[in-house]
């Protein structure tokens, strides 16, 4: 493993990767520089990049008010009830990648019981009942359009993880559910708290 590479940057520098990272949006001062290398190395790879910057103008009301939209559950973002990520909070965003995760939530795949799968699979043999060859097709566009259709704006995925400090969000990175609390909470306070300290009281 090679060992680590130490930076020297002076906040001009800094300032202007965040304005890089964000796209000039005004909020780029209230981004961590951890955020935003992870989000220029998002762009670069075309990994979830603009998911994750559409929530962040949601977030942020940017460009205004009234344009205002997220697909996604915990609309202004939800606050992490217990230790070790309390008193952050979390904005999901959804990308492609997320689509059969959100499927499965809309048909109750991951729950017991799927009456209303069952409900859609019958009424499906019941329309197209005498061409068994369509019902491949029709039951997959309907099982994805549908799904989509049932969650509107509930769509889950991945977190943004933020702090708010006198009003306002400080963006500390990105993170997944099955990354776990603690490695959530141990990686961002090593990479934000010197930067946001506010944060992580």
């Amino acid at each position: 493993m090679n060992a680590p590479i130490k930076l020297s940057l002076s906040q001009a520098q800094v300032a202007a990767i965040k304005r890089e990272a964000i796209r000039e949006r005004p909020y780029a001062g209230r981004i961590s520089l951890a955020f935003a290398l992870e989000l220029i190395d998002r762009f670069a790879t075309r990994k979830d990049y603009w998911p994750i910057l559409d929530e962040l103008d949601y977030l942020e009301n940017f460009p205004s008010p009234e344009r205002r939209a997220s697909r996604t559950k915990d609309e202004e973002g939800k606050q992490f009830n217990y230790s070790p990520l309390y008193p952050l909070r979390h904005k999901h965003y959804s990308a492609p990648r997320h689509l059969l995760r959100n499927i499965g939530e809309a048909w109750a795949l991951n729950h017991r019981g799927n009456g209303q799968l069952t409900e859609l699979i019958n009424d499906v043999a019941k329309t197209a009942g005498d061409r068994p060859d369509l019902w491949p097709g029709i039951l997959a566009h309907r099982i994805v359009m549908e799904g989509y259709q049932r969650l509107a704006k509930r769509l889950t995925g991945d977190w943004i993880i933020f702090g708010n400090h006198l009003g306002e969000n400080y963006y500390l990175g990105t993170a997944t559910h099955e990354e776990g609390d603690i490695a959530i909470a141990e990686r961002l306070s090593c990479n934000c708290k010197s930067e946001f300290p506010f944060c992580f009281c």
